[in-house]
């Protein structure tokens, strides 16, 4: 059996299908966030840059919030769903879509009203003449828009934390893409001047949200849905605590930014200034490109942390470990061999000495990989809702180590400056490295009261699991009734799995994978998971009993036991996700 039984099936399946597209979104949104920079520079020139520079506080606060807002509540929301708590999930993502609104809204409306304070709070005055018009106009509809990003990022990791992993990526690439292709148009064929590139923000963003919230309503399958019950600002505490733990990340930079961007003036005067931000508008491709690969794999990291089947749970951090490497490496390598791609993207024609920024730009991607390693763990330790540990990287990646460093580096010059980005990168993963190991790895559960396996749907494979599942509850204090109940579940399940729905190819048995988990309570959760086609078991059972109530002469007796087992099961789920049978039971 052992031979025949690919034990990584499921995790290779759901990697590929989720995480490997993945890199496209991160790129596309990437260019879109710095897609203004680009045009206006080449179209504007310096004043539109200018005027960009002074609004950039508010991407800023935006991103904050995207964050804080989305990732914290879509892990709860993911773990809920992998322990059968589907009502206490749904009350999560309502609460987080509302206070979204709420908080969205909220700057628009403050930041309208309050127009020109907020001008001249950002700094910009009247008396900066063509630069102040502009940076107004500009502020306008990023205003409007700031509520859309935020619901857009919102319903994306939800969406992609209920098997919508597809649809995620391409709404969040289609805005970025359509953010991109509007601003150039509005700016370079219709003379929209700088508001152009603020309307595509907006527009892309509003038109995203429609269609996700469009996906939600109108589809058949999956478990989101908009409802007028929604979790407590208690009850949301947790996800808000872990979402924004790592969002905070988005203040830290801005006062790093700040600091880096007087020493800079110290040194090098404009020009330095000149070159650090091409070299955040660089850093931004590099860290879409490796958020893009944590966020996706993070609905896997925390399937597989709830049901506690740490070896898959190590087994997808490889994979995702292991590609961003590669990607991270690829990307490294482009840059420092042909370093002239920054003319292109950043229109280095107009800075007096490119070598300078040639220098930063191949020093700063020296360090790039170790910044994929930290953005990768980041979103590991989120998923297994260690918010320490989380905050630890963000606080030592963009204030804890690069603050101090700048510091440092500034007194020896321009050049030993950027060695504050690979530099950053090592001492975060040193000091993680130190602490984890003092602290040791997050366990729910002690891994002993853990069963897992993966086993063919073949008569003799489903015997020896459940005489394995029996034995093991048994051994963690399970009675008669108890393993009784356990395996008329399992034989069940798996009876019906092979004879109504079959495997997806006639040629091979059905693979099932099963985590079984002895509760400190006494009660035993089943995580039963296979790759046969469709079927949802517990509605089966529903319509044996209405067929029993309506005294039919033809009574489906297996659906029968099952409905037997339901009722007498404390908890149970079922889902069909990433395109597998999945079903959590818990006796």
């Amino acid at each position: 059996m052992d031979k025949t039984v690919d034990y990584a099936y499921f995790t290779r399946k759901m990697f590929i299908h989720s995480v490997l597209p993945a890199p496209l979104a991160g790129i596309g949104l990437a260019l879109a966030e710095i897609g203004d920079t680009i045009l206006v520079g080449h179209a504007i020139g310096m004043d539109g840059l200018a005027a960009i520079g002074y609004i950039s506080p508010l991407f800023l606060l935006a991103a904050f919030l995207v964050f804080g807002l989305s990732m914290g509540g879509a892990v709860v929301y993911s773990n809920l769903m992998h322990e059968g708590k589907k009502k206490e999930a749904l009350g999560i993502f309502n609460f987080f879509l509302r206070i979204s609104v709420v908080i969205g809204f909220s700057i628009t409306a403050g930041g309208l009203l309050f127009e020109d304070r907020l001008l001249a709070f950002l700094g910009t005055h009247p008396a900066d003449g063509v630069v102040y018009q502009m940076a107004k106009s500009y502020l306008f509809y990023i205003l409007l828009g700031i509520p859309f990003e935020i619901l857009m990022e919102v319903l994306a990791a939800y969406l992609r934390n209920d098997g919508e992993d597809t649809f995620s990526t391409l709404v969040q690439t289609a805005s970025g893409v359509g953010n991109l292709i509007i601003s150039a148009l509005l700016l370079l064929v219709f003379d929209w001047g700088i508001a152009g590139c603020s309307f595509g923000f907006f527009i892309s963003n509003a038109v995203a949200v429609l269609a996700s919230v469009g996906l939600i309503m109108t589809r058949s399958k999956g478990e989101l849905a908009l409802q007028r019950q929604a979790a407590s600002f208690k009850e949301a505490v947790k996800a808000l605590r872990l979402g924004f733990s790592t969002s905070a990340e988005y203040i830290f930079d801005a006062v790093f930014s700040l600091v880096a961007i007087h020493l800079l003036t110290d040194m090098a005067g404009t020009d330095g200034v000149a070159v650090f931000s091409i070299i955040e508008n660089l850093s931004t491709l590099f860290i879409f490109l490796y958020e893009f690969i944590g966020k996706t794999s993070q609905p896997l990291f925390s399937m597989f942390f709830a049901e506690c089947n740490f070896a898959e749970l190590h087994r997808v951090f490889r994979y995702a470990l292991v590609y961003s490497l590669v990607l991270g490496t690829v990307s490294m390598l482009l840059v420092m061999a042909w370093p002239q791609i920054l003319d292109l993207l950043f229109g280095l024609e107009d800075i007096e000495d490119a070598n300078l920024a040639y220098y930063a730009a191949r020093v700063f991607c020296a360090g790039s990989v170790f910044m994929g390693v930290a953005l990768l763990l980041q979103n590991y330790l989120q998923s297994e809702e260690d918010e320490k540990s989380a905050f630890l990287v963000v606080f030592m990646r963009r204030l804890g180590a690069s603050l101090p460093l700048a510091l440092v580096l500034a007194n020896y010059g321009f050049y030993a400056f950027w060695l504050v980005f690979p530099l950053s990168e090592i001492v975060t993963l040193a000091v993680l490295y130190f602490y984890k190991r003092a602290q040791g790895e997050r366990h729910t559960i002690d891994p002993d009261r853990v069963y897992n396996a993966s086993f063919l749907g073949r008569i003799q494979d489903v015997a020896a699991q459940l005489d394995a599942v029996e034995k093991f509850a048994s051994g963690w204090g399970a009675d008669s009734r108890v393993c009784n109940a356990l395996r008329l579940a399992m034989e069940e399940i798996c009876s019906l799995t092979n004879e109504r729905a079959g495997s997806r190819k006639d040629d091979e048995p059905v693979l099932a994978q099963i985590t079984v988990i002895a509760q400190e309570d006494g009660t035993f959760k089943v995580h039963l998971r296979d790759n046969a086609k469709e079927l949802d078991p517990f509605r089966l059972s529903d319509e044996a009993l209405q067929h029993r109530q309506e005294q039919t002469d033809d009574i489906d007796t297996s659906a029968l036991v099952l409905h037997a087992v339901k009722t007498h099961a404390r908890q149970y789920l079922y889902r069909n996700y990433h395109g597998f049978n999945t079903i959590t039971l818990t006796v």
